[in-house]
């Protein structure tokens, strides 16, 4: 399961649920969302969202004046995942949900947002906001379940080895470790540890 971590204003909550719905469309292909709301009763908050910038695989940022002018956003979830985005590289995307001078924030600037060109959500049509929204879920899933180019195929079995779960799994985790020795994208190289992890675990269950 990859994880998106929502970050957003309760002013734009509105927003968030469009957000999260889209990406739940994809739910059982692997996308899971996770926003503070689903924080429980009684538990300490300010770890939980902590501990799900840490899993998360791609952040999602809607950006309006109300994020950009929140404390806790600017002070405590920025600047973690931007040093997650920096030594691991995540993928941070700004989402523009409506008129603001987001252009001139020194740390934002610089990412690529969403919709195209930067348009505000809020300035379209409602076709048009959902059609965006439904394409940044799309491109969230290629980022997230496409396996790396240089390694969607798996080598077949070296030949004399036995044919079981386990030396197929082995194969496969040698295959991605050679990968990862040469990959220089941080994106995909941290593709390939969470796949070296999910094999790892899968050899452990099997022997």
């Amino acid at each position: 399961m990859s994880h998106i971590f929502i970050s957003y204003s309760h002013q734009d909550e509105d927003w968030k649920n469009r957000v999260a719905k889209q990406i739940s469309v994809l739910s059982r292909a692997g996308l899971d969302t996770w926003d503070d709301r689903r924080i429980a009763a009684g538990d300490d908050w300010h770890p939980q969202i902590q501990q799900a910038i840490a899993r998360c695989d791609v952040a999602v940022l809607l950006i309006s004046a109300d994020f950009l002018t929140s404390s806790f956003i600017l002070d405590q979830e920025i600047p973690l995942l931007l040093q997650r985005r920096q030594d691991q590289g995540i993928r941070v995307i700004p989402l523009i949900v409506s008129p603001c001078a987001w252009q001139r924030i020194d740390w934002l600037k610089g990412i690529q947002a969403r919709p195209q060109d930067g348009k505000p959500l809020s300035g379209m049509s409602p076709h048009d906001a959902e059609a965006a929204l439904s394409n940044l879920a799309g491109e969230i899933a290629d980022l997230l379940l496409a396996p790396p180019s240089n390694a969607s195929f798996m080598p077949p079995p070296r030949p004399g080895t036995p044919s079981s779960a386990a030396s197929i799994w082995q194969e496969k985790l040698e295959f991605l470790r050679q990968q990862e020795a040469i990959c220089a994208d941080p994106a995909q190289k941290f593709t390939l540890k969470k796949q070296i992890e999910e094999a790892e675990a899968k050899l452990k269950a099997l022997s």
